[in-house]
């Protein structure tokens, strides 16, 4: 394996004994869970593992006799001082043999490992051809709040695949990255459902999305869950009548208790016209408040105005959007008002209440 791209093992040693408590953190079951491979850090002889969708785990098939096969983690969160319990489950071919590493998962290489199951190059022989491992890794170089990747690596020296599954992380980690969401719009129905739609760019670490509505654009509820697997656009139908204008928002929900929101998006009761009044919500607001507008140009400009005439944001708008955020967690509590000018000559104005 060739290791150029790190610098030298960290200070302390590591002590790798076994475990008896892996909880399974990925299984692999709707898609690949973020890991690459082979690994950014292998050497270029690694042959490729790929995720395979009837098995719900991660596949070496290349049908070659020596060879070394890689996978790697994505970026997670060392949330306990000096410690990481890891595991997976494995199929593989007579006297194969693995190595895991855990390596600095913030910037370019040269990285820094920090900790390892074997000495420098050396490799462990797996019990045998199938089962679990469950290992607990000290090292005091796992620092809390420090970026880590896993790194799996597996050499064979006969014919045969080589399955990953079920990679298990407990007491150490958490994912660093939240969910980003890319987009969320609301489609409503000729019956007067709703359906809503939202792209994520990125979901590690993540359990699921509450869609929560609102009548009032400020008390939210609960509409319903849709579970994590793995894609990048989920829907959900909302089979309530609209009666009343009516606001949706998605609020997604980590392993570890995190969450984020999206935008909130407004559906009316009635058709509305291009040039409806701007619609600003939540009212009250506190932090920030999102406009809802007609479809902005390259041009389109957005003022929050003082009740004395004085500009205290301006912003041009994302060309083709629909929305516009402002922070107003700065602002007295008051009346303020924002402007909307579509830059081809269309202005309008709306109030906005800081709380």
């Amino acid at each position: 394996m060739n290791i150029s791209g790190f610098v030298a093992f960290a200070q302390f040693p590591t002590v790798v004994t076994t475990a008896n408590n892996c909880i399974v953190f990925r299984n692999f079951n709707t898609g690949d869970e973020g890991f690459s491979s082979p690994s950014i850090y292998a050497g270029s002889n690694d042959v490729a593992f790929n995720w395979n969708s009837t098995a719900g785990a991660e596949i070496e098939s290349s049908g070659s006799n020596e060879r070394s096969s890689s996978l790697i983690s994505p970026t997670y969160i060392q949330n306990i001082a000096g410690r990481s319990t890891v595991g997976f489950r494995y199929i593989v071919p007579n006297n194969t043999e693995f190595r895991i590493r855990i390596i600095s998962g913030a910037g370019t290489p040269p990285l820094e490992i920090l900790a390892n199951t074997a000495n420098g190059s050396l490799y462990t022989a797996l019990p045998g051809n199938s089962g679990i491992i469950c290992l607990l890794l000290t090292d005091a170089d796992l620092t809390v709040g420090r970026q880590v990747r896993f790194e799996f690596t597996f050499r064979a020296n006969l014919p045969g695949n080589i399955l990953f599954d079920d990679f298990a992380l407990i007491g150490g980690q958490g994912g660093p990255l939240p969910v980003v969401f890319e987009g969320f719009v609301a489609r409503k129905n000729t019956n007067g459902t709703v359906k809503l739609l939202w792209d994520v760019g990125t979901e590690i670490n993540v359990r699921g999305y509450y869609v929560e509505s609102s009548t009032n654009g400020l008390n939210f509820s609960d509409a319903g869950f849709i579970t994590a697997s793995a894609k990048r656009t989920y829907s959900f139908d909302y089979m309530q009548r609209i009666k009343q204008t009516t606001f949706f928002r998605i609020r997604n929900i980590d392993f570890d208790e995190k969450s984020k929101y999206t935008p909130v998006v407004k559906v009316y009761a009635t058709e509305q016209t291009a040039d409806a009044a701007l619609q600003i919500y939540p009212v009250p607001a506190t932090d920030m408040v999102t406009i809802q507008h007609a479809k902005s140009s390259d041009e389109t400009m957005i003022t929050l105005i003082s009740p004395d005439g004085k500009i205290l944001q301006q912003v041009l708008a994302t060309p083709n959007s629909f929305q516009t955020q402002l922070y107003v967690n700065n602002l007295q509590k008051g009346l303020y008002f924002v402007r909307y000018n579509d830059g081809h000559g269309e202005v309008q104005v709306s109030k906005v209440i800081k709380k």
